[in-house]
C-alpha cells in the first residue's frame, strides 16, 4: 500500500461544478503538437514511454484557466491480480507556473492521442494524478505543499469565487501520476490535462486558503502504513500547530477496517472533529465522512504552539496480523491569521530532501 497525501482540493473543501463545464479532449494532433518532447528525448524512439513524456502550460485569459497538458504516456494492458500489479506510475514532470494569483480549483482529463477526433478515455483509468509546489511546505511537516490530488472518482471541483490558493509566477510544480487498463486493451499515447480556474493577481482580493495535512503515522519519504493486528487498536500521533487560523473543512483518508479518524486537543483530551466510516458487513471501506465548517467565521480555530492529536480507530476481523494494513490522515481547507507565518521550505533540510525524493512514489489517492 502507499502513502496517501490529500490535499485541500481533493476531499473536502467545495462546490462540485457540473461535469458538463469540462471542455472536450483536444484531438490527437492537436495533443501531440501541444506537448513537444524532452530535450532529452532519444530520436526516433517508436514507443511513447516514460522517457519520452513531458509537460507544457497553457494560458487561457478567456476562460481564467490555467491547464497543464502532459504525456505521451503508454498504459499497457496487464493481468489484473491486484491494484500494485496494474498501477503503471510516471515519472514527476516539472513545469513552471506562469501566473500570480489564486487557483480556486481544478479538474482531470485522460485523453487519447491516437483519437483523430478528440476522445476522452475512460477515467477509471486514472489510479491518481497530483501536483507537489517546490516552493512552499506543509504545515506540519517538513515536506514540499501537495497541492492537489484526484483519483478515478474525483469530480470537478471548484472553491467559492471568494476563496483561493496563491501561487506566484515561477513557482515550480511537479505533476505524477499513475494509471492502470481497465478493458484488456493497451493505450499507445494517453496525455493527461489538469485544468485549474484561476484568480489573476489585482482582479481581486480572496480569502487566502491553504493545505492542511495531519497524519496519525507521519513517516517522511516512505509509506505512513502501520501493521494492523487482530481486534480493535488504535494509532495516534501529536504535532503541534505553528501558527494560528482556522479549518474550513476536513476530510481523511483510511483503510478497510477503519471505524474512525478524529482530531483532538491533546492537552484536555476534547474530540474537536471526529469523522466516522461507513463499511460493508465484511468490514471493507465504503466512505469516510467529512466535515465543513464554513468558509467565514465558523471556522474551527487552531492555535499556536498548542499541542493536537490524530486518532485512528480499527477493528481487524480476520483474526491475522495485516501488514501496513493500516493507514489513517486527515486533510482539508486551512485560513492562516497570517500566511506570512507560514513555515518557511528549507531544501538543504534532510526529510526535505528524502521527500523531494519520494514524490509520486508514496503519494496516492484513494
Amino acid at each position: 500500500m502507499r502513502r496517501l497525501v490529500p490535499l485541500l482540493l481533493l476531499l473536502v473543501t467545495t462546490r462540485v461544478a457540473a461535469q458538463a463545464t469540462e471542455r472536450p479532449c483536444p484531438t490527437g494532433a492537436a495533443l501531440t503538437a501541444s506537448v513537444p518532447p524532452p530535450a532529452d528525448a532519444m530520436p526516433g524512439m517508436a514507443m511513447p514511454g516514460a522517457s519520452a513524456s513531458s509537460a507544457v502550460v497553457q494560458q487561457d485569459s478567456a476562460r481564467h484557466e490555467i491547464r497543464i497538458v502532459a504525456g505521451p504516456f503508454r498504459i499497457a494492458a496487464m493481468a489484473h491480480e491486484s491494484d500494485d500489479m496494474m498501477m503503471m506510475d510516471t515519472p514527476v514532470l516539472r513545469v513552471a507556473w506562469p501566473a500570480t494569483g489564486w487557483v480556486r480549483g481544478y479538474s482531470v482529463q485522460l485523453c487519447d492521442g491516437d483519437a483523430v477526433g478528440g476522445k476522452a478515455l475512460a477515467q477509471g483509468m486514472v489510479h491518481h494524478v497530483g501536483l507537489a509546489n517546490y516552493n512552499r511546505r506543509e504545515l506540519l511537516y517538513p515536506m514540499v505543499e501537495r497541492l492537489m490530488a484526484a483519483g478515478k472518482e474525483t469530480p470537478r471541483v471548484s472553491l467559492p469565487g471568494n476563496v483561493g490558493v496563491p501561487l506566484t509566477r515561477g513557482d515550480t510544480l511537479g505533476l505524477y501520476s499513475a494509471f492502470h487498463d481497465v478493458d484488456g486493451h493497451t493505450v499507445e499515447r494517453a496525455y493527461v490535462i489538469v485544468t485549474l480556474p484561476w484568480i489573476a493577481a489585482g482582479k481581486a482580493h480572496p480569502i487566502v486558503v491553504m493545505p492542511f495535512f495531519a497524519d496519525a503515522n507521519s513517516v517522511i519519504g516512505g509509506t505512513s502504513a502501520w501493521d494492523l493486528k487482530p481486534g480493535r487498536s488504535e494509532q495516534r500521533s501529536e504535532f503541534i500547530m505553528p501558527l494560528n487560523g482556522s479549518l474550513l473543512a476536513l476530510g481523511g483518508h483510511v483503510h478497510d477496517y477503519a471505524r474512525s479518524v478524529r482530531l483532538e486537543d491533546a492537552e484536555n483530551g476534547k474530540v474537536l472533529v471526529k469523522l466516522d466510516t461507513k463499511l460493508t458487513s465484511d468490514g471493507h471501506l465504503i466512505s469516510l465522512g467529512k466535515r465543513v465548517f464554513g468558509f467565514h467565521e465558523e471556522g474551527l480555530p487552531l492555535v499556536a504552539n498548542h499541542r493536537y492529536r490524530i486518532v485512528a480507530v480499527y477493528y481487524n476481523p480476520t483474526g491475522q496480523m495485516l501488514k501496513q494494513g493500516g493507514m489513517a490522515s486527515m486533510a482539508g481547507a486551512f485560513v492562516p491569521d497570517d500566511v506570512a507565518e507560514w513555515p518557511h521550505l528549507d531544501p538543504r533540510n534532510a526529510d526535505v530532501q528524502r521527500d523531494i525524493a519520494s514524490v509520486g512514489a508514496h503519494d496516492m489517492v484513494q
